[in-house]
């Protein structure tokens, strides 16, 4: 059995105990975030098979990495949105003024993507956040139980906070009590 996840305590919090124990002793293969020479390589080898020979730079191509700080994902939502627009003006490089004006739009598109994956109570969570320049747990949860029929307990909204964080849809700061919670910006 393979088991892939970005955050292993999302995987063994819901199993059953048992399962859980017996899954502790296994193998685990920990992969950190992308560096730059990584994510170079890959928009590298993206734009050799994907584009036409010398559309981007290897300047462009950095440009890329830099404002993707080690996401692949956001790398080549980056890419895929400047070799758009670039062809929708009418031209055939990729330049840094076409990528400068591609990164929020592939930022955009990812946080959306993300968000359609959330489950009801994840998003109703989200929303709570990202319509509040700052709110605490307290209020969070509050907002939370009026918002939906069948609230889950403070734990679980906790861990759908902690979702979104992984997701880098909000930021945590503080600890405990006085921990709040922004919107991605």
């Amino acid at each position: 059995m393979i088991l892939i996840a970005n955050r292993q305590e999302d995987v063994f919090s819901f199993l059953d105990e048992r399962l859980n124990s017996r899954l502790q002793s296994c193998a685990r293969i920990r992969f950190s975030q992308y560096n730059f020479s990584e994510l170079v390589t890959i928009l590298t080898d993206r734009a050799r098979w994907g584009l036409e020979p010398n559309s981007i730079g290897q300047s462009e191509l950095e440009m890329i990495a830099n404002r993707a700080a080690g996401d692949a994902r956001v790398a080549i939502g980056i890419l895929r949105n400047a070799t758009q627009r670039a062809v929708r003006e009418g031209g055939n490089e990729i330049t840094a003024d076409v990528i400068r004006k591609a990164v929020p739009e592939a930022k955009n598109e990812i946080q959306q993507q993300t968000t359609d994956k959330l489950t009801e109570h994840q998003q109703v969570v989200y929303d709570i956040i990202a319509s509040n320049d700052e709110i605490g747990g307290g209020e969070l949860y509050k907002k939370y139980c009026r918002e939906v029929n069948d609230p889950k307990t403070r734990r679980t909204v906790r861990n759908y906070v902690s979702k979104l964080e992984q997701y880098n849809l909000v930021v945590a700061e503080g600890n405990t009590k006085a921990r709040v919670y922004r919107p991605v910006a």
